[in-house]
């Protein structure tokens, strides 16, 4: 019994960290969304108004166009951050096509989830010296700091590198579903084989 606690408490604190990074890439996730859902009713309003403003009042408004563009880049690095936990970003779907191995899409999903942790870790670290350089500067229409701009990069991409590094503690779902096709087809083949004369 004492030989079998040393190796229970590991995997106890293991399941402790696991929980707890998915409970804080899901509250990440939410508060991301909620901002980029509100990001797009603001630029859906301020373009509407700019419109209004530049063919019916032949007025535009000074910020015309850096006003939507800061709007527009904050809420595309939030939402995108929504599609990372979700895994709906854009992709081919051409690895379980190619390759019909669980285990072998297992190990190709783990190193790929590795490899775009450590780049979100080097665009973090990029985005976060190229917002302190340009906070000295200011943009021309509104007169506030241009690395508010740079600033969602390194902020979203290190709630995209949290959500990912909980993708790679995770078991792969992928494999599963792969898996559950690949036991059904023999199961029909023979069936088919039985039926044939």
């Amino acid at each position: 019994m004492s030989s079998a606690s040393p190796s229970v408490k590991p995997l106890a604190a293991l399941c402790a960290v696991r929980t707890l990074m998915i409970t804080l890439s899901r509250w990440c996730c939410r508060g991301c969304l909620a901002l980029a859902a509100s990001g797009v009713a603001a630029l859906s309003a301020l373009v509407i108004w700019t419109v209004f403003m530049r063919w019916v009042m032949g007025q535009p408004p000074h910020w015309a166009e850096e006003l939507p563009q800061l709007v527009l880049v904050w809420t595309t690095l939030l939402a995108a951050v929504s599609c990372t936990r979700n895994r709906t970003h854009l992709s081919a779907g051409l690895l379980p096509l190619l390759v019909r191995s669980v285990r072998i899409q297992r190990i190709t999903g783990r190193i790929t989830d590795a490899m775009i942790l450590i780049m979100l870790l080097l665009l973090a670290k990029a985005g976060m010296d190229l917002s302190a350089i340009t906070m000295r500067q200011t943009t021309t229409a509104l007169q506030i700091p241009a690395g508010i701009v740079y600033l969602s990069v390194p902020l979203c991409c290190t709630a995209m590198a949290l959500i990912q590094l909980e993708h790679l503690l995770s078991p792969s779902a992928i494999g599963a579903e792969v898996h559950e096709t690949d036991t059904t087809a023999p199961d029909n083949a023979s069936s088919r084989q039985g039926d044939a004369p």
